[in-house]
């Protein structure tokens, strides 16, 4: 009976897990150090960055995760925000210094 109710539990949830059309976000992307990023390794930073959380935050909607793990990633994904704020912010700041001489 035991095993009947424990292969129950595993059916359900692959299929919870096969229901999510996203695949659960990977490694964080490397961002480039805004102090001596090229204005062409922002951008690349941004496309990247905004597609990671993108990612993540339509893999958080389906609801697959438990508490403890949907926590994680959320906070993950502030962290990697707040991140590639402040590389975005030190880059704007060169580049306010370098376009005023």
């Amino acid at each position: 009976m035991k095993n009947l109710f424990a292969l129950v539990l595993l059916s359900v949830s692959l299929s919870a897990t096969a229901a999510c059309p996203v695949k659960r976000p990977g490694d964080l992307p490397v961002l480039p150090d805004g102090a001596v990023a090229s204005k062409a390794e922002m951008h690349e930073a941004q496309l990247v960055a905004e597609n990671y959380l993108l990612q993540a935050e339509a893999y958080l909607a389906c609801g697959v995760m438990n508490r403890r793990q949907h926590t994680m990633l959320s906070v993950r994904m502030d962290t990697f925000a707040a991140a590639y704020n402040e590389e975005l912010i030190e880059f704007q700041v060169r580049s306010q210094m370098i376009a005023e001489k």
